[in-house]
């Protein structure tokens, strides 16, 4: 009896990834697992033991065994961020790391610069020792990645891929947590208009994809209203140059408009200070994403939308549900004044 319930025991243990990989977050009942393996239902629940001891399973009174989503190995989630430094990521990190400790699993994280050679060459690391899962903000999400291959062999070794803030299109089997930029450029274009602004202009990257969806929002809201903006007040810049490309639209910016959309708060602060710089500062509204302590720092302010949600602490909780087989779909998550 002994070594048949710790027989079934390593059988079903072995089976649990391939449960979690197709969606099944709950095991057969344990008249299911007796017919199937041919063992009494003491066996059964011995076996059932076993992995409820080792963590890999809960049993809920009433309802079955659920996948926990643990391993009896190394529990580690990678994140793959563009960077670790800017205003966004020290609390971007804090929620995900105390979401994924809350349930057993320590982090690694890597930091691509946001290029795609140093995501190749972390991706080719992660492949000779994949971790349980991993967790991603994509690098130029508006531009062809080359490095596609890659995440595809990451899943065929049964590790789960999701994407934070930033995804690529072509991986469409790779649920995303993202911020509903295409609403939120709409949601901060209108309230500049209804506060009676008609020149408004705009700094964005060209290479990703939030970018262009917050750019896309903003001309709807424009469109709506019959107020769309002289090509020349659209300004773009690239990720890998952002000063230059910031730079040059500031200095056009500043004397043809009455109030700016910036993608960011950083671009937002930095506007600000450039504008106060000047002998005669012109009256202009200054209006952001991400609401980071940017928005008040020193004698700065400038309206800035805020997440409904915080994204890090979703985005854990959505990588929690795929190890534990639950189904989950892409989602987005609302800007608010």
């Amino acid at each position: 009896m002994a070594i048949k319930y710790k027989w079934l025991a390593g059988h079903l243990r072995e089976q649990l990834p391939d449960y979690t990989a197709n969606g099944i977050h709950r095991l057969p009942t344990e008249a299911a697992i007796s017919q199937r393996y041919k063992v009494s239902r003491q066996t059964v629940r011995q076996a059932l033991s076993v992995l409820e001891q080792e963590g890999l399973i809960e049993k809920r009174q009433g309802s079955g065994s659920y996948i926990t989503g643990r391993s009896r190995g190394e529990d580690r989630i990678d994140l793959l961020l563009s960077s670790d430094s800017a205003y966004l990521y020290p609390m971007l990190l804090h929620d995900i790391k105390k979401t994924l400790a809350a349930q057993g699993f320590s982090t690694t994280v890597h930091i691509t610069e946001n290029t795609f050679s140093t995501e190749h060459t972390l991706l080719q690391k992660i492949l000779h020792q994949p971790p349980r899962a991993l967790l991603v903000e994509g690098v130029k999400t508006a531009r062809t990645n080359p490095n596609l291959d890659l995440y595809r062999k990451l899943q065929k070794k049964k590790c789960p891929v999701l994407f934070l803030q930033e995804s690529y299109p072509e991986l469409t089997n790779c649920p995303c947590v993202t911020m509903d930029d295409f609403g939120g450029g709409i949601l901060l274009t209108r309230h500049l208009l209804a506060t009676g602004h008609t020149r408004i202009g705009a700094i964005f990257p060209a290479d990703m994809r939030s970018g262009l969806l917050r750019c896309q929002g903003m001309l709807h809201a424009l469109r709506d209203t019959g107020a769309l903006p002289e090509d020349s007040l659209i300004c773009w810049y690239f990720s890998n140059d952002p000063d230059y490309g910031i730079q040059k639209a500031m200095q056009k910016l500043i004397s043809s408009c009455t109030a700016i959309v910036c993608y960011n708060d950083t671009i937002a602060y930095a506007l600000c200070r450039a504008v106060s710089d000047l002998p005669q500062p012109p009256e202009i509204t200054v209006a952001s994403f991400d609401h980071s302590y940017l928005c008040h720092f020193g004698h700065t302010e400038f309206l800035s939308l805020t997440p409904a949600e915080a994204p890090g602490s979703r985005a854990a909780g959505v990588l929690l549900h795929q190890l534990q087989g639950i189904l989950v779909s892409s989602t987005e998550i609302p800007w608010k004044l």
